[in-house]
């Protein structure tokens, strides 16, 4: 039999030899570096239209019930839909600074008015003119409460280059 001090190096050499085998090392310093494959080119989605650009009686109400959803939101960027210097833009809520408005207008509000500005659905209104007229009434929700007074009687919006804004 072999010497015990000749044994224990040779042990170690086979165990690092089938080690290196085992993790495919061959000895050389050669490594394969693993590079996933290419991923397929994204296509660029197109923005979907903007519902408050549709002409008629149903753009005017896709301006008014994503209005009222985002502003129980406290969402600035509904200020599109309201109309410059008109006077729901300078009247309360608002009070002549959208962004601003916008954004606390759900500290002013009870939990049940918000829950239900947040499913708020416009079903009715009318053309008049160049004008939309969408009374408080054409106004549904799922869940929560609200009343005339949580918002207006009716709302008056008149459409710009591109949408439905808010006029009065």
């Amino acid at each position: 039999m072999a010497h015990p001090s000749l044994v224990r190096p040779a042990c170690v050499s086979l165990a690092v030899a089938l080690l290196a085998a085992a993790c495919g090392g061959d000895g050389s310093d050669k490594a394969e570096v693993y590079t996933p494959p290419p991923s397929p080119k994204a296509t660029p989605t197109v923005a979907a239209p903007d519902p408050a650009a549709r002409e008629g009686i149903e753009g005017a109400r896709a301006a008014l019930q994503t209005f009222l959803r985002g502003q129980a939101a406290g969402d600035a960027a509904v200020c599109r839909y309201v109309a410059p210097d008109s006077p729901f833009f300078k009247g309360p809520p608002i009070g002549g600074d959208c962004t601003i408005g916008v954004r606390n207008i759900p500290h002013l509000l009870r939990p049940q008015e918000r829950q239900a500005l947040r499913t708020v659905v416009v079903t009715g209104g009318r053309l008049k003119g160049e004008e939309a007229v969408i009374p408080f009434s054409a106004l549904r929700w799922t869940a929560g409460s609200m009343e005339e007074s949580t918002l207006q009687p009716r709302f008056t919006l008149r459409r710009d280059d591109e949408n439905w804004q808010i006029y009065r």
